[in-house]
């Protein structure tokens, strides 16, 4: 079978986290990339998991507790930076 059309990505919409410690990752998204938080589920379980939603720089972050992978992986999420701002940032 062919496909003839091709449907066309608008933008990115969100990445979630599956993450141990909620308040944990929240810190870091928001001392390390400004993120500014936008939603928080508290006590209101609407999916399967305590939730966070955030946005940097128009990309909404979302993470989620949950258990960590049983076995490692290469998953990862990398990011591009000028060579000025390197050292504040590893800082």
């Amino acid at each position: 079978m062919q496909i003839q059309e091709f449907v066309q990505i608008e933008e990115l919409s969100h990445i979630t986290f599956i993450v141990h410690d909620l308040d944990r990752i929240a810190n870091f998204l928001t001392a390390i990339f400004d993120a500014q938080e936008v939603y928080c589920s508290v006590d209101q379980i609407f999916l399967i998991a305590r939730e966070k939603f955030f946005l940097i720089h128009n990309i909404w972050i979302a993470i989620m507790e949950g258990e960590s992978l049983f076995e490692k992986t290469y998953n990862h999420i990398a990011f591009k930076l000028s060579e000025p701002d390197f050292e504040q940032y590893v800082n």
